[in-house]
């Protein structure tokens, strides 16, 4: 498919779309900003900021939660507004629009846009040091490379979204087609399970969400991480290249409550504290709290970096990301440096 097309297809030509049902008391010169004195009572000294998941209020976002309800971003000067999105393309087009200051999304999405749209946006932070996302099998029948389902049928999560384009660069990453890999959209619940046992696909991807639930059900399966063929950075916030230039304490400050709050989510010992902050956002998600917990682990596993400092961004792993995706086609650009895509000056600076 043209990239163009797909971009279209999927909502992700961003540039000047209205989106004013997330706007939050923002001003014509701020993205996503407003004084906290109408926003939250005894908050008139904080200013408040809007940030935009890519996909609803989920355990995966919950360092944002954690954040607030710890009052990491109070002592940043920062009341957060979290505002959960209907998809990637609602994260990075509201910040786009400077609707909200704060977005998600991972470097399979965000680069293209960058490099071939001129989207006016670039990460600050990254969230996930490792894959969400595996492919998963029956154990007895494990996909342990690519060459295994060449001419075979792998359940994605969404058509033409991340997990499609990761799994394309997997094969691409090892000199193999990915047109001969017929995909089919299982989804991102337990449900996909369904899919893999009546034999309607040869394996799915899954992300760490579901992965945790599977293994709290106690259901076997093998898991190939796509990092093992094909590294391409997973969530990561993102601001405009304005806002970049203009609002660095802003930017740092956010960045550093996140990192305190990955720090605390951390520790076994605040999992109550934990849950009870994104059940503010989303009861159902702690519901089961045993499994929640498990999730929260599995989200500080995959969003610990090497050097232990949270939300540090790996410039040699976007490099290659970026040269992967050029080889894959799904970036056209052969010559934007890894700086157009990155800025690592506001994690340093924390």
């Amino acid at each position: 498919m043209d990239r163009r097309n797909f971009f279209r297809t999927a909502g992700l030509i961003v540039g000047t779309m209205a989106g004013t049902q997330f706007l939050v008391g923002c001003g014509s010169d701020d993205a996503g900003t407003t004084t906290a004195a109408s926003a939250a009572p005894g908050a008139a000294n904080l200013r408040n900021l809007v940030y935009m998941t890519p996909f609803q209020h989920i355990i995966a976002h919950a360092d944002v939660y954690v954040a607030a309800h710890q009052g990491f971003f109070a002592a940043e000067g920062l009341l957060i507004t979290p505002v959960g999105g209907t998809g990637t393309a609602s994260s990075i087009s509201q910040v786009a629009a400077k609707q909200a200051m704060f977005g998600k999304a991972a470097s399979v999405i965000t680069c293209p846009l960058i490099a071939d749209q001129k989207t006016e946006v670039v990460t600050i932070g990254q969230k996930d040091q490792v894959s969400q996302y595996s492919v998963a099998s029956l154990p007895d029948k494990p996909l342990t490379h690519p060459e295994q389902w060449q001419g075979k049928t792998i359940g994605v999560i969404s058509k033409g979204g991340t997990t499609e384009l990761q799994l394309d660069a997997m094969s691409v990453a090892a000199g193999l087609d990915p047109t001969k890999v017929k995909k089919v959209v299982t989804g991102a619940d337990v449900g996909s399970l369904e899919f893999l046992r009546r034999g309607d696909v040869d394996g799915f991807i899954t992300f760490i969400g579901t992965e945790t639930s599977f293994k709290q059900k106690n259901i076997e399966l093998h898991y190939l991480n796509t990092d093992e063929f094909a590294v391409l950075p997973g969530d990561s916030y993102l601001v405009t290249r304005e806002t970049a230039e203009k609002e660095g304490e802003a930017i740092t400050g956010f960045l550093r409550a996140c990192r305190k709050a990955w720090e605390f989510m951390a520790d076994p010992a605040n999992g109550d504290k934990v849950l009870e902050a994104m059940g503010q956002f989303n009861e159902i998600e702690v519901s089961d709290k045993e499994l929640a917990k498990a999730k929260v682990a599995g989200e500080v596993k995959v969003s610990t970096p090497k050097n232990g400092k949270f939300l540090s961004i790996d410039v040699a792993a976007w490099e290659s990301a970026v040269e992967l995706m050029r080889k894959s086609g799904i970036i056209k650009d052969k010559s934007r440096p890894v700086t157009d895509f990155v800025n690592t000056t506001f994690v340093d600076a924390i």
